[in-house]
Parts: structure tokens; C-alpha cells; sequence
């Protein structure tokens, strides 16, 4: 069994939902939530599949070889440094 703890102001909101009879229960609520969750995820991991696969119809790819990894992982670095984000929203997590 899990047992979760909430912050007082989502513990609320999670109980205001359950009293106005959008869901029979807290579990329920819960439940629901998770459950969007995990659809989101899968939504953007499919859309990312997506961006690939229009990118090798198109023939923007390129090997993926020792040299190009370590300049993404320094240009990744770089930005961060600088404080930039990621701009790409195939490439941006969550």
C-alpha cells in the first residue's frame, strides 16, 4: 500500500473536488490524475516519434558519431552556463 501526503492547499482543492461531486472519492481523484499523466507522457513521447520520423523522411538526420555527441553535450552546457533554455518543444521535458 502507498500512503501520499498533500499539501494543505492541494489536499483542499483534491476534497473540493470530491464534495462537489465531480469524483465518489479522494482514490478516485487520484486515480484520475495519474492516469492523465501517463496519457501526457505518451502524448509527447509520441509526438516526439513523430518529429523523428518526418526528420529522416526529409533527410535532415545526421549520424550520430562520437564528435557530434560531445559538441551537443557542450553546447548543452554552454547554455546552461548562460542560463538559456531549451527551445526546441520536440526536445523540451515536462
Amino acid at each position: 500500500m502507498m500512503k501520499v501526503s498533500f499539501a494543505e492547499v492541494d489536499e483542499a482543492y483534491i476534497r473540493s473536488k470530491v464534495q462537489a461531486g465531480y469524483y465518489n472519492s479522494v482514490t478516485e481523484v487520484i486515480r484520475d490524475a495519474v492516469r492523465r499523466l501517463r496519457e501526457s507522457e505518451q502524448h509527447r513521447l509520441s509526438a516526439a516519434l513523430d518529429v523523428g520520423e518526418r526528420a529522416i523522411k526529409k533527410g535532415e538526420t545526421q549520424p550520430l558519431t562520437p564528435a557530434l555527441l560531445e559538441a551537443t553535450f557542450q553546447g548543452g552546457i554552454e547554455k546552461a552556463k548562460r542560463g538559456e533554455k531549451i527551445s526546441r518543444a520536440d526536445v523540451t521535458p515536462y
